[in-house]
């Protein structure tokens, strides 16, 4: 079911290791006593490929910066390796001196369901237990399109030995519970902040019940292994407070009144811990409408990727950009390319800029 490269880390005593030992992490600055002892580690899990490294700088500087008083153990499982991109996120890290950081170089060899917007990387963190050594018994997933803005300390500490996830309710998908075959009352969890009980995980077998239940349902899966995590687990899942997990748009919780948890959302919004840039409109394209896009600049101005431009910014798109911001302003979720496909005019709009493509290509 699994597969493993090899893992790397890094540090005066660095070497490759052998796909089942652990290397050398690179640990920056030797950690203060203080911050390194065990009651204030907390031991963090990414998931991405190299092209991902530019925004997982800047998740990785604000955990980093807003959790001083901790060491972070951080453990990251990427599907390949990428000598320069992966010169330029450990750059970034060399301020600090309250982590280290051990990369996984692991892709599965499990047959698992993939299309032209999604790639086998998708699953990797379901496979986590299997890659990481037995020794780790829990860690704290976080995706690697988010900012932490607090301490996580007392995330870290929630009890989750009755449980095989603790995770933040997503409002964005209730519609999925009764495909999914889930009780209609119950919650549905996003799945880019998971704090996970590995020992429970190993014991349950639930790498596999997982990976056989996507190969099963793929197709019918609208958010993939978000889905799968919710169908499979959501008996042994418990529920985090939303200010673990603010979903970006949730920074206008004016704008979310229909919805069932709205106050408990808007306390959320006045102190969040992590800033989680769900949906497409992701903070570092040119034309995106992002609540909290200046967070990530801010960040960003922190690492090797300071000077990195927006993606798609151009002159051209400026009518784009500033119709996006018209309808984030009228409180829509919609972009504007969203709005003028979803039209009859924009439909022939892109119909014939299709076809005056394909005349150019011959």
């Amino acid at each position: 079911m699994e597969g493993f490269a090899e893992a790397r880390g890094y540090g005066a005593n660095a070497v490759k290791a052998a796909p089942n030992e652990t290397s050398p992490p690179f640990a920056g600055r030797p950690p203060g006593e203080q911050a390194r002892a065990a009651d204030r580690t907390i031991t963090v899990l990414f998931c991405c490929d190299p092209g991902y490294y530019q925004h997982l700088a800047v998740a990785l500087v604000s955990l980093l910066l807003n959790n001083a008083s901790n060491f972070l153990d951080v453990h990251l499982i990427s599907s390949r390796q990428d000598s320069a991109m992966e010169s330029k996120l450990v750059g970034s890290l060399g301020g600090y001196d309250n982590f280290r950081l051990q990369i996984y170089y692991w892709r599965s060899s499990q047959h698992l369901y993939t299309s032209h917007h999604i790639a086998v990387e998708t699953y990797t963190r379901l496979f986590a237990a299997t890659v990481l050594d037995d020794s780790i018994d829990k860690i704290l997933y976080l995706d690697s399109d988010l900012i932490v803005v607090d301490d996580l300390m007392n995330l870290w500490r929630t009890d989750v030995r009755d449980h095989v996830l603790a995770a933040v309710p997503d409002p964005f998908g209730l519609w999925r519970r009764e495909a999914l075959g889930m009780p209609r009352e119950g919650p549905y969890v996003n799945a880019g902040v998971l704090l996970l009980n590995l020992a429970r995980w190993r014991s349950d077998d639930l790498t596999r019940r997982l990976a056989d239940f996507i190969a099963r349902e793929g197709d019918n899966l609208a958010f993939h292994d978000q889905d799968a995590i919710n169908a499979v687990l959501h008996a042994a899942t418990k529920i985090l407070p939303y200010r673990w997990n603010l979903q970006a748009r949730m920074l206008r919780p004016w704008r979310l009144t229909s919805l069932a948890d709205h106050a408990a959302i808007a306390r959320a919004a006045r102190s969040p811990a992590i800033i989680h840039y769900t949906s497409a409109r992701k903070p570092w394209l040119f034309v995106a409408a992002t609540p909290g896009k200046r967070l990530y600049r801010d960040y960003l101005r922190l690492t090797a990727w300071r000077a990195a431009p927006p993606i798609g910014k151009s002159w051209s798109r400026l009518p784009e950009y500033l119709a996006n911001h018209v309808l984030d302003l009228l409180g829509s979720d919609y972009t504007w390319d969203r709005v003028l496909r979803s039209t009859t005019v924009g439909r022939v709009i892109d119909r014939s800029a299709r076809l005056l493509s394909m005349g150019r290509a011959h």
